[in-house]
């Protein structure tokens, strides 16, 4: 049976407000040529245009390999060192297509973001996914404060343009955390709270705050540290850039390096000359430990910040028509766009007895495919040779119901892991030689550089690990939460998808992410699964330089899952569904598709992202007043001449006493090349955000594929060491 996509229909109200219709004008653009006296390094052209634009005196955008503005550049600008520019033409730019609209939008960004500028009491940053932050500066711009902590508020402004030439204004409430405090008094006043990333106090000589990833405290004294290569003390060195006696002689020497760059070693540093990124875990950490009004105080920030749509549409349309008007000198009313939108059918997930709602399920239902028998427990948050009762409890119920005899005793403890490292090689070995492949590490809060050790070590012998805080009590979903994780790991299947009857529909899916470490990208890392979502397991990543992928790279990771699917049903896949994470960029998958083809596979490819999707509504009905509430999920809008679509995929947070707290970000997917329906790729995209199987009771808000990827992207980083994962089972998921 072939499904029929006759979706629901329904009014959308977006978060996009109408600003005007360009002009011939507004589309007229000075195109230059750009010379080096010597050509960059290969891979890196783009980004050294990309470079000379800022110093050119105008508002300028990289458009291909020409820099395009909308004034012309003073003659004093037209060269530089070691390069220079010159005018090619004047020429106006079509909006119809998609690179040309790109460039659009981005000078009319430089634009807005110039006269938001001119506002006083605010200050604009760039957001790092795409836009603008326009904060309120000051006392006005604290909307909460407690011990240590403030929220800041401020809103994300970014321009869209329609194919035809349309701008609208998007504007979102948002928020932002900070802390007045340094390293060193947060440590004192919260020692147990999590902390990842730390920033400099002090500007360094590009008259920017350095942010660095935090990795662990010393005992030793700034003034007895000495620095390898210099011959100073670490206080010395503090004072000849500008330290204090009070932060040389008071400090600790903690250990930090430079965030997301996992090739630097580690460093020194003094705790009163940083100060956390603060983040809601830490938060929560100190609602835990604080009295009962600083706990209500942390509380009501969870709830503050958690803005209804209704709140955010009706604040945002303020903003836009403020802006509008003073920037734009447009004087007339705008309101949230409201565009026709469908209701998409939920997907099917099944445990190995019967349906299920979500992957928790599958400790009654079982799991529908096993992996490895046995399982070990390091237990270095207190001697005791055994797992938390709830997890114990938990792991023997979904194997019982999965069909499976399972060996879970082999238990090591903190006292057993020696602290030589010839002795912790051999610990790690001889676990490994009795058939042990994936454990459950239960430990208090570690910092970053003793959890990466242990998760480094383990791997290096074949082991996954999957870490838990201690439960104070009886938790039961916290415990399927981490058997799904420890199961996945060891590579078992807990739930699968049911697959759409459609002749176009895919059977193979592969999702590709990058993730950067400042100088190289891990390109093409990639997860796969099958058209009922069975895992193909992770590809390695592709190190290279620059965010575009290789297309050689790409072609292999390809190519491997091909002969992967082979093996399974002896014969090619009909359809390939290729999805990459972000922006797909010109020539990173035509090697691939030429490939396919020539196998005669179908093949699409999808970008999805996170980002510029806006927020999706709908009005409900009100006496008084318009009243906005979150889109379903499984909304969706289509934009066939853009061959694109947003969809929600996930849900705001629901109370026990279902009270709607906060609201849902739809996703943007753009179709680049095939010639499968919108609709078909939106409901092949919405059923793969419902397959989630190391979550107990959410979905993903990214097609799974992409999540995985995603998440092994980061975990490849921050391991660090590609090589010791070359041996490992490919269907081990050991980023969940």
């Amino acid at each position: 049976m072939i499904i029929p996509l006759n979706f629901k229909e329904v009014s959308i109200v977006l978060n996009r407000f109408f600003v005007k219709q360009l002009t011939k004008s507004d589309l007229t653009v000075h195109e230059y040529n750009c010379s080096f006296n010597q050509n960059p390094e290969h891979g890196e052209e783009q980004k050294a245009i990309a470079r000379i634009c800022y110093r050119l005196g105008t508002p300028a955008i990289r458009l291909g390999n020409k820099i395009i503005t909308k004034t012309p550049i003073h003659s004093d600008y037209l060269q530089g060192d070691g390069w220079k520019v010159e005018l090619i033409a004047e020429r106006i730019l079509d909006c119809t297509n998609p690179a040309e609209r790109k460039g659009i939008e981005q000078l009319e960004r430089k634009i807005l973001e110039n006269g938001l500028k001119k506002w006083n009491k605010t200050s604009i940053e760039k957001a790092p996914e795409g836009g603008l932050i326009w904060w309120v500066t000051g006392e006005a711009g604290t909307e909460k404060c407690g011990q240590g902590w403030e929220i800041h508020k401020g809103r994300r402004i970014d321009v869209s343009i329609g194919i035809d030439s349309t701008l609208y204004l998007e504007v979102d409430i948002h928020h932002h955390f900070y802390t007045p405090w340094t390293l060193h008094k947060w440590q004192d006043e919260y020692p147990d709270a999590p902390i990842n990333y730390v920033r400099n106090t002090y500007k360094d000589k590009n008259q920017q705050y350095i942010n660095w990833q935090y990795e662990d405290v010393s005992d030793q004294q700034p003034d007895k540290f000495i620095l390898e290569g210099l011959g100073i003390t670490l206080a010395d060195y503090h004072r000849q850039i500008g330290a204090t006696e009070e932060e040389t002689q008071n400090s600790r020497v903690v250990y930090v390096k430079r965030a997301n760059d996992w090739k630097t070693q580690l460093t020194a540093h003094l705790s009163r000359r940083l100060s956390p990124c603060l983040t809601m875990e830490m938060l929560a950490r100190v609602a835990e430990i604080s009295d009962l009004e600083e706990k209500q105080n942390v509380q009501g920030v969870f709830d503050y910040i958690r803005k209804s749509l209704d709140v955010r549409l009706k604040e945002s349309e303020k903003t836009a028509n403020r802006i509008i008007n003073q920037v734009y000198q447009i004087s007339t009313i705008s309101q949230a766009s409201v565009v026709t939108g469908y209701i998409l059918p939920q997907g099917k997930l099944f445990g190995k007895n019967g349906e299920v709602d979500k992957a928790g399920q599958v400790r009654y239902k079982g799991c529908v495919k096993v992996g490895e028998s046995k399982f070990g427990c390091l237990n270095l948050y207190n001697d005791r040779p055994k797992y938390p009762d709830e997890v114990e409890k938990c792991l023997k119920e979904v194997a019982k119901n999965s069909g499976a005899a399972i060996e879970y005793e082999s238990y090591k403890t903190l006292e057993q892991l020696p602290q030589d490292d010839l002795d912790r090689q051999m610990f790690w070995q001889e676990w490994a030689q009795t058939g042990i492949q994936t454990i459950l590490v239960v430990a208090p809060w570690l910092p970053n550089a003793r959890k990466k050790q242990i998760r480094i070590e383990a791997l290096q012998h074949g082991i996954a690990t999957q870490f838990m805080l201690p439960l104070p009590k009886a938790n039961a979903y916290k415990a399927i939460n981490v058997v799904l994780g420890l199961l996945c790991k060891a590579g078992w299947q807990t739930v699968r998808l049911e697959p759409l009857e459609h002749p176009q529909a895919a059977d193979l899916i592969i999702g590709f992410d990058t993730g950067t470490n400042r100088e190289l990208y891990y390109g093409t890392s990639a997860f796969a699964v099958l058209a009922d979502g069975q895992s193909l397991g992770w590809e390695l990543p592709d190190v290279q330089r620059g965010e575009r992928f290789s297309g050689q790279a790409v072609w292999q990771t390809v190519s491997k899952l091909i002969l992967k699917f082979h093996r399974i049903y002896n014969r090619y896949p009909k359809r390939v569904l290729l999805m990459r994470d972000g922006l797909v960029q010109e020539g990173e998958f035509q090697q691939s598709i030429k490939a396919l083809q020539q196998k005669g596979i179908a093949v699409d490819l999808v970008g999805v992202r996170k980002s510029g999707a806006g927020r999706m509504g709908c009005e409900v009905s009100h006496v008084s007043e318009k009243v906005y509430r979150d889109a379903q999920i499984g909304s969706v809008v289509f934009t066939p001449q853009e061959r694109s679509f947003i969809l929600v995929t996930s849900k705001p947070i629901q109370t026990k006493t279902k009270q709607i707290i906060g609201s849902a970000r739809p996703i943007r997917v753009v179709h680049e090349y095939g010639d499968t329906t919108l609709e078909l790729l939106a409901l092949q995209t919405y059923h793969l955000t419902q397959l989630h199987p190391a979550s107990a009771f959410s979905s993903s808000r990214l097609p799974w594929v992409l999540h995985l990827a995603d998440k092994s992207s980061k975990e490849f980083q921050r391991i660090g060491q590609i090589g010791i994962l070359q041996s490992l089972n490919r269907e081990k998921l050991i980023a969940v």
